[in-house]
């Protein structure tokens, strides 16, 4: 958000509305923007927040609106040009936001949101090469933000270069050894790889941190399956089933009970022994 030069009649109202809007008082940022704007109906800044703060309640069109005309007294506001981005993207005007988000970024290269944006949009569109483009500038920008460095290494192992991919994983568990999310995404980037030492590691990492996780315990249950342990593979999809048919990986796990409950009746691999 922006704050306004002391020159404007509209700058208490802007600077109040900027606060307000940080401190989570959205009707009272909205009211404050607005009367700035009846003081000062182009000022910029008045008119770029108050499209930042409607995005950010769905109304899209209303917010393109706003940053076009903030766009009008000031080209070269780049924070504006990466938010009508976004909000073009969000109402389907795909083309067209990532222009502005292109535009964003040339004006102000350190627009985290922007790259995050762009990355994220290319990523869809299935161009994975720009995508990845945008995301290592966005890991430039913050080298230690595990959601940066994990979309990096999904987009990554996309390409086919997985060995690349969990380096990168490893960054982000290195950067927040705490986070469920990393471990679960590098034990299943090992999964794929082949190398089931270091995925029962990383999936049992993170069920100690959150023993609840349901794709940590799918893919664990996976990688049981693998090694031949169909026993505990079953006990953990059954625990991801019984979460509902809504819940993450719930439908999957289904599936793969019924294969293995055709496969091997239960404690039939126990009998082998």
């Amino acid at each position: 958000m922006d704050t306004m030069r002391p020159a404007s009649p509209a700058v208490a109202l802007v600077n109040r509305g900027a606060l307000l809007h940080a401190e989570g008082d959205f009707d009272g940022a909205e009211a404050a923007y607005r009367q700035a704007l009846a003081l000062d109906p182009e000022n910029g800044s008045a008119l770029s927040n108050l499209g930042f703060l409607l995005a950010g309640f769905g109304r899209h069109q209303e917010a393109i609106e706003l940053y076009r005309q903030a766009l009008v007294s000031d080209p070269a506001r780049g924070v504006a040009w990466g938010n009508l981005g976004m909000s073009q993207i969000a109402t389907g005007q795909i083309d067209a936001g990532l222009s502005a988000l292109g535009r964003s970024v040339r004006l102000e290269p350190t627009n985290r949101s922007a790259w995050e944006a762009m990355a994220r949009t290319l990523l869809v569109l299935g161009r994975l090469g720009e995508a990845e483009a945008a995301w290592r500038q966005a890991a430039e920008l913050s080298p230690g933000d595990v959601n940066v460095l994990l979309s990096l290494a999904a987009t990554v192992a996309a390409m086919d270069r997985l060995a690349e991919a969990i380096a990168l994983a490893r960054r982000a568990v290195a950067a927040d050894p705490w986070s469920a999310r990393a471990w679960t995404e590098l034990g299943t980037m090992c999964l794929v790889h082949d190398d089931y030492g270091s995925a029962a590691e990383s999936l049992g990492r993170a069920l100690s941190i959150s023993p609840d996780d349901a794709s940590a315990r799918y893919h664990m249950a996976l990688l049981r399956v693998v090694v031949g342990d169909a026993e505990q593979a079953r006990e953990l999809l059954q625990s991801v089933f019984a979460a509902g048919q809504d819940a993450l990986f719930a439908p999957e796990a289904g599936r793969l009970l019924d294969q293995l409950r055709a496969a091997v009746p239960a404690g039939a691999d126990e009998r082998q022994h």
